[in-house]
């Protein structure tokens, strides 16, 4: 009987050795099963803190290229052109067991591994596309489908235009600096109210980016403060008042009364006149670093203020030069000038079919 000992042993401890191998195994399936769920789960929450950081860049860097161009210095701007984020999750499960005339021996064990390998790839703006993004003026098609997508025709007019018909917007750059026209001030606040009474109409012909537009007002106004308006629009414009279609096109010179030359700015433009109305420190000014700041008569274009501290309530700001550069979180005209700024740089990039620069030559 003794002789049957170490295989009586032997087969009690072969059960408690495939219970526990069974129960890793378990362990690992389970933790393996888990990996299916894992690439759909990752989806809200990377897209959403992706998204925010991207556009957080866009705005910071936006910002920090106006503050540039104030001091006179060179923008640069670095796009973010990829975002490829990777995981990776893994486990495994072992068990091991023995037995001997002296007893049973178990063993196991268990590993998991896990990795997130976000790729982001820059890419700078420079030469072709520099050109293109930032140095060509806008086409006139841009600005009118704007504002017939609903916005503002008079702060994009004043934003995007240099001269419409021989009326001049206002102008703050080092080298020149002037108001606006009264007239082109006039203009401003008639498009507004053709804009609210529905009175301003546009029509889009030819494939985008290169596309014709035409200025339609009703042949029969609505009110008699409708007409008013109509006429006031042709009389400052000098267009004919018997014609209620007339074709926009990028010029400086008016040579027929049926057609509106609008004078665009480019990107670069846009943002150096924007640099002027930040508000910079006396210092820097007293010292030569730059020069003066430019007031318009009109102010709720856009306001940009310097703080020597970080402040509370900014909407976006930048460190630069020692100092809080920054838009108020409740200045609602300048996050609306600024965001409409983002709109136009985002189309100049993506190929807005930007006009080529004009030369025009009269008495």
């Amino acid at each position: 009987m003794l002789s049957h000992c170490p295989n009586s042993i032997q087969d009690k401890s072969i059960p408690p050795v495939r219970m526990v191998a069974a129960a890793f195994m378990l362990l690992l399936a389970l933790l393996l099963s888990s990996c299916r769920s894992m690439g759909p789960t990752t989806i809200p929450q990377d897209g959403f803190n992706y998204n925010q950081r991207v556009a957080n860049h866009e705005n910071e860097q936006m910002l920090l290229n106006i503050v540039r161009l104030r001091y006179l210095e060179m923008p640069r701007f670095l796009n973010v052109s990829s975002v490829i984020n990777s995981y990776t999750r893994g486990g495994a499960a072992g068990v091991n067991g023995s037995s001997n005339f002296f007893g049973t021996s178990l063993g196991g064990n268990v590993s998991a591994n896990w990795s997130d390998r976000p790729t982001i790839t820059y890419t700078p703006m420079s030469g072709q596309a520099f050109s293109q993004s930032l140095l060509t003026p806008l086409p006139p098609s841009v600005i009118f489908f704007l504002i017939q997508s609903g916005w503002s025709a008079e702060r994009l007019m004043r934003l995007t235009n240099s001269a419409i018909n021989g009326l001049h917007n206002e102008i703050g750059t080092p080298g020149e600096q002037r108001q606006a026209d009264h007239k082109f001030k006039e203009l401003l606040e008639v498009l507004h109210q053709l804009q609210r009474a529905g009175a301003l109409g546009m029509h889009f012909r030819g494939d985008w980016p290169k596309v014709n537009v035409e200025v339609i007002l009703p042949a029969v106004a609505r009110t008699d403060s409708v007409k008013q308006t109509i006429n006031k629009f042709k009389e400052l414009l000098r267009l004919d008042p018997e014609i209620n279609v007339f074709d926009i096109e990028y010029g400086v010179i008016l040579e027929r009364n049926n057609h509106i030359v609008v004078q665009t700015h480019s990107i670069l433009e846009m943002m150096s006149n924007l640099s002027w109305y930040i508000e910079v420190p006396e210092q820097h000014v007293s010292e030569g670093r730059t020069l003066p700041t430019f007031n318009p008569e009109n102010t709720d274009l856009i306001r940009v203020l310097s703080s020597p501290t970080r402040p509370d309530n900014a909407y976006l700001g930048i460190q630069y030069r020692d100092h809080w550069y920054y838009i108020d979180d409740r200045d609602v005209q300048s996050k609306n000038t600024f965001t409409l700024m983002q709109i136009l740089f985002s189309m100049a990039k993506e190929g807005s079919g930007a006009v080529s620069p004009l030369i025009s030559i009269g008495n």
